[in-house]
C-alpha cells in the first residue's frame, strides 16, 4: 500500500498486519522503514512487513515497487492507493501552475500508476483482487482555495468507476474510500491555515470542524482501517465501483 509511513496510511497497514496479512509499505519518506518495523513488532501477520521507498508519481519508480512487493508477498491480492498531498490553499487566480500539478501528479497520476502496475499484476495472476482507492469528501464537493486538491480526488472517484467497470471480468474489484474530516497532519495544517486567515486560533477551528461533523468527533486512521479491512474481505465479494463515505455524515450537512 503506498502513503503509509504516517497518519492514515500507517493505520491501516497496521489493521491488515493485526489481521494476519502480509504487507508491504510504500512511500516517499525515509520513516516508512521504521514505521514498517514499528508495525511488525506489534502485529500478529503471517507474512512480511516491509518499508519501500518510492515517489508514486515516478512511473518506473512506481511500478518497480509494486513489483517488488508483489514479488515479497509472493502475490498481490490487495493493492491500497493511499499516497496523496494536500497542495496549496490559494485561490485559482493565486496558484502557481507547477504546484497545482504536482497535487495532480501525485494524487491522480500517482493512483493511476499505482492501480495499473497493481492490475496488470492481478490479471496475470488470474486470482482476482481488491484495489482500494483513497479519495476524499473534497472529490465530491468543491471548496475555496482547494482546487488542486478537490480536481485530483474528483479524478480518483472517476477513474474507480472505469477500473472496476474494466477489472470485473477478472474478478478484480475496485472501490475507493472518501475520508471525511480526519485527525491527521494534513487536516491540521489545513485548520492551521483557516486560523491564519481567520486570525483565530488552532483550538477554535478544530472545535468548528468538529461542530460540522454530525457524529461530533474527527474521523481516525482506525476509521478508515475498518473500512479497508471490509473492502478486503470476502463479505464485500459484490461490491465494486463504489464511493463509501467515512465521514461521520459531514456531507449530509453541506
Amino acid at each position: 500500500m503506498t502513503g503509509a509511513a504516517r497518519g492514515l496510511g500507517e493505520a491501516i497497514a497496521a489493521r491488515l498486519a493485526a489481521d494476519g496479512g502480509g504487507v508491504v509499505l510504500v512511500d516517499s519518506s525515509p520513516e516508512v522503514t521504521a514505521t514498517a518495523d514499528r508495525i511488525a513488532a506489534a502485529s500478529q501477520s503471517a507474512g512480511p512487513v516491509t518499508g519501500l521507498r518510492a515517489d508514486v508519481s515516478d512511473e518506473a519508480a512506481c511500478a518497480a515497487a509494486v513489483e517488488q512487493g508483489a514479488r515479497l508477498l509472493g502475490g498481490l491480492d490487495l493493492l491500497v492507493c493511499n499516497a496523496g498531498i494536500g497542495g496549496p490553499d490559494t485561490d485559482v487566480v493565486d496558484t502557481d501552475l507547477a504546484e497545482f500539478r504536482r497535487v495532480i501528479d501525485v494524487n491522480l497520476v500517482g493512483t493511476f500508476l499505482t492501480a495499473r502496475a497493481g492490475a496488470r499484476l492481478m490479471v496475470e495472476q488470474g486470482t482476482g483482487g481488491s484495489i482500494v482507492n483513497l479519495g476524499s469528501i473534497f472529490g465530491q464537493q468543491g471548496v475555496p482555495g482547494g482546487a488542486g486538491y478537490c480536481a485530483s480526488k474528483a479524478g480518483v472517484a472517476l477513474l474507480t468507476h472505469s477500473l472496476a467497470l474494466e477489472l470485473a471480468p477478472y474478478g478484480i474489484r475496485v472501490n475507493a474510500i472518501a475520508p471525511g474530516n480526519m485527525a491527521t497532519q494534513m487536516h491540521w495544517d489545513e485548520l492551521r491555515s483557516r486560523a491564519r486567515a481567520t486570525g483565530t486560533s488552532l483550538e477554535d477551528q478544530i472545535d468548528l470542524a468538529r461542530a460540522s461533523i454530525p457524529l461530533r468527533r474527527h474521523g481516525t486512521g482506525d476509521d478508515i482501517a475498518g473500512a479497508v479491512a471490509w473492502l478486503a474481505s470476502a463479505d464485500s465479494s459484490y461490491v465494486t465501483g463504489q464511493m463509501i463515505g467515512v465521514n461521520g455524515g459531514l456531507i449530509l450537512g453541506t
